[in-house]
């Protein structure tokens, strides 16, 4: 996991001194004897970044689009990095089952954007469906991060909070209203998070993503 290290190596780096030390809650939230999935908000490049840098020595697996593993070295590099690739459009099933291979038969945590990209607030589905397959539970987390150039430069914090978790209960069957529940449960953690961070905090990806 070379390239894994030193991807987080260089980015915290580079995140500390245009930003300095990302306020951090919740850490508490993550289960001390198991892997978890890991739901978060997405509205930077550097948000995988910060929860893998939170989380460490945690080791932790996510997908990322897959055009970018198609870039020369740059994709090896991801590869060997542990990700996954993705079509953000129609994730499919190799995906997917992936996703659930990490949580079943490893020791590492799975990160998803339930939105899929930094351009949508919209939650898609499949965040639940990885819970009923992989039986683990689901901790939310809600990032604030700088956004645009104006506020990287201008020094602002992330800000991050670790939700409490959306457990995977045995005795319940994850139907499909079941899993809309979940979902729905998601959505609520993300605008609670948010709100406990920072209430006067907005996000309009028309306006930051430009």
């Amino acid at each position: 996991m070379f390239f894994y290290h030193l991807a987080l190596a260089v980015s915290k780096f580079i995140l500390y001194l245009l930003n300095g030390k990302p306020e951090i809650y919740g850490l508490e939230n993550l289960p001390e004897n198991d892997n978890v999935i890991l739901a978060s908000t997405h509205r930077s490049n550097w948000d995988p970044f910060i929860i893998a840098n939170t989380i460490k020595p945690r080791h932790l697996r996510f997908m990322a689009k897959e055009s970018l593993f198609q870039i020369p070295l740059f994709g090896y590099m991801m590869r060997s990095a542990g990700m996954i690739p993705v079509n953000r459009e129609n994730p499919g099933r190799k995906a997917i089952k992936s996703a659930i291979t990490v949580l079943s038969e490893g020791n590492d945590d799975f990160a998803i954007f339930p939105t899929g990209t930094r351009h949508s607030t919209e939650l898609k589905s499949g965040t639940a469906f990885i819970q009923r397959m992989s039986k683990k539970d689901i901790i939310p987390i809600a990032i604030q991060p700088p956004l645009g150039w104006r506020e990287t430069l201008g020094r602002k914090k992330a800000k991050v909070y670790f939700g409490k978790p959306i457990p995977y209960l045995e005795s319940v069957k994850y139907d499909k209203a079941k899993l809309a529940e979940v979902d729905q449960a998601l959505a609520e953690a993300f605008d609670d998070l948010d709100q406990q961070l920072d209430p006067t905090f907005e996000y309009d990806p028309s306006v930051h993503q430009k």
